[in-house]
C-alpha cells in the first residue's frame, strides 16, 4: 500500500513472483521427496517380506540339515560299532599294517587292483603281483603308493535276452 510509482509497483510484482516461483520450487522438491518416500516405503515393504521368505527358506534348511546331522550321527555311531566288532577278529598285524598305511595316505588304505593298475597312483602293477592280487589270498601293497591291493572280479556276464528256457516234456 506504500507504493507510490509505478516502477515500485513493477518492483513488488517481480519480488512476489520471485516468491511464488520459490514457494512453487519448495512445494515441487517437497512432492518429489513425498513420492521418493513411498516408493522407499514399498521397497521397504518389499524387502521385509523377501527377508521373511529367506528367514522360512533358512530355518527349513536348518531344520533338515539338523535331521541330515541326526541322520548321519546315528549311521556312525552304527558304523563304528561295526567296524569295532570287525577289528575285533581281525589279525592285529594286519590291522597295524591297514592303520599305519592309511595315516600315511590320507585315510586311504586300500585301493582296487584292476586291468593290471592300482587305481589310485595308476601305475601299472608287475604283472605277479597282480596275479597275487586277483586270487585275494594274502596282503599285497602297492610298489609305488604302498597301499594295499584288493580285486573284485568282474560280474558274470547276463544269459543272452533272446535265450528261450527250455520247457520240461
Amino acid at each position: 500500500m506504500a507504493v507510490k510509482t509505478n516502477v515500485e509497483y513493477h518492483a513488488v510484482q517481480k519480488e512476489i513472483a520471485f516468491a511464488q516461483g520459490e514457494i512453487k520450487a519448495l512445494e515441487d522438491k517437497e512432492l518429489e521427496l513425498m513420492v521418493a518416500a513411498d516408493e522407499l516405503t514399498a521397497a521397504a515393504k518389499k524387502a521385509e517380506q523377501e527377508l521373511a521368505a529367506q528367514l522360512k527358506a533358512t530355518e527349513a534348511d536348518r531344520k533338515a540339515t539338523a535331521a541330515q546331522h541326526g541322520e548321519l550321527q546315528t549311521a556312525l555311531d552304527r558304523m563304528t560299532t561295526e567296524r569295532a566288532t570287525l577289528v575285533a577278529g581281525m589279525n592285529k598285524q594286519q590291522l597295524a599294517l591297514f592303520e599305519q598305511v592309511s595315516r600315511k595316505r590320507n585315510g586311504i588304505g586300500m585301493s582296487e587292483a584292476r586291468a593290471g593298475v592300482c587305481t589310485i597312483c595308476h601305475v601299472r602293477l608287475r604283472p605277479q603281483v597282480f596275479n597275487s592280487a586277483r586270487r585275494n589270498d594274502s596282503i599285497l601293497q602297492c610298489d609305488h603308493c604302498n597301499r594295499i591291493l584288493y580285486f573284485v572280479p568282474a560280474p558274470a556276464a547276463a544269459a543272452p535276452p533272446d535265450a528261450s528256457p527250455q520247457s520240461a516234456s
